[in-house]
């Protein structure tokens, strides 16, 4: 019989599987939003590009609903955080030297987060797997066609 909680799919076999999967989703479900509102704010403060500047704001708030139905709960997502002993905290910060290569490194960090969501996705939940790989299809059309508008106005 099939339990009514709606976060009972999370389809994991033991507790520390499960907290490693919640680990990851946490994560590249913030990296996604936090590279996708750096995209949208370069795009609204340095491009003043409107439509394209509310096309970047639907996808991050696509990627943070299709996080939220997830059959996971917030709560469980942050229990899982485990930030102060992350190997990864440490890493130096690079030096970017213009905007524009900013919106690079940020569109690639949101690209390689939504794959990463989508790859759990097919162990936790993979009726939502298509889900993700559809909004990463669309970080990469908004890439281009951002992409295309800078280099057109740079040739006028």
């Amino acid at each position: 019989m099939r339990s009514k909680n709606p976060h009972s799919e999370l389809r994991t076999p033991n507790s520390q599987l499960r907290r490693a999967a919640l680990r990851l989703v946490d994560a590249n479900a913030n990296r996604a939003l936090e590279g996708l509102r750096v995209c949208e704010e370069i795009v609204r403060f340095q491009h003043g590009l409107p439509r394209l500047f509310r096309r970047a704001r639907s996808l991050r708030h696509d990627v943070a609903r299709a996080v939220r139905q997830l059959p996971v709960s917030p709560r469980a997502l942050v229990r899982a955080r485990a930030s102060g002993s992350d190997v990864g905290r440490r890493a130096p910060a690079s030096r970017v030297e213009s905007l524009e290569r900013l919106l690079l490194i940020n569109f690639q960090r949101a690209k390689e987060s939504l794959r990463t969501l989508e790859e759990c996705s097919r162990v936790i939940a993979p009726r939502h797997t298509r889900g993700f790989q559809r909004l990463r299809f669309k970080t990469y059309d908004l890439e281009r066609d951002l992409l295309l508008h800078l280099a057109a106005l740079r040739h006028r």
